[in-house]
C-alpha cells in the first residue's frame, strides 16, 4: 500500500515504479510519459521519491504536474482537485495527507504540483 500511496501522488513521477511496479499500468504509463517528456532521469526521480531532492529541477516539478494532470487531480493552471484525488485513493491515511496538503501553492502550476506531491509523500 505504501508504494501505491507514493506512486499515486507523486506522482507524482520512477524510483518506486522501477523498484515496485505500480498496481495500475495506466499510472506507470503516465509516469513514463511525463518523465520522458520533461527529461527527468530515473536517478532524479528516485531521489525525489526518497525525499533526497535537495534542489529539484523545473523539469522534475513539471513532470509531477504532468502526472497529476493526466490523473485529473490538477488542472493546467495548477488548481488541485482534492475531492478527485481522494476518490482515486482507497487509503484513509492518504485522505488525511490530501487534506493537509491541498492548500499549498507555488510560483507556477509545476511548482504547486511539486509542493503538493512533496507534502503528500512526507506523510507516508
Amino acid at each position: 500500500m505504501k508504494s501505491y500511496f507514493a506512486l499515486t501522488l507523486f506522482v507524482i513521477s520512477c524510483a518506486v515504479v522501477m523498484c515496485h511496479p505500480p498496481p495500475d499500468p495506466e499510472m506507470r504509463k503516465y509516469i513514463d510519459e511525463c518523465t520522458k517528456d520533461h527529461n527527468v532521469t530515473p536517478k532524479e526521480f528516485h531521489e525525489f521519491m526518497e525525499g533526497k531532492a535537495a534542489s529539484p529541477s523545473e523539469n522534475l516539478k513539471c513532470s509531477s504536474h504532468c502526472v497529476m494532470l493526466k490523473q485529473g487531480i490538477i488542472d493546467e493552471a495548477g488548481n488541485f482537485k482534492p475531492d478527485v484525488a481522494k476518490s482515486k485513493m482507497p487509503d484513509d491515511k492518504l485522505a488525511v495527507a490530501i487534506d493537509d496538503c491541498k492548500d499549498l501553492s507555488g510560483s507556477s502550476a509545476c511548482d504547486t504540483a511539486f509542493k503538493i506531491t512533496e507534502c503528500v509523500l512526507s506523510h507516508k
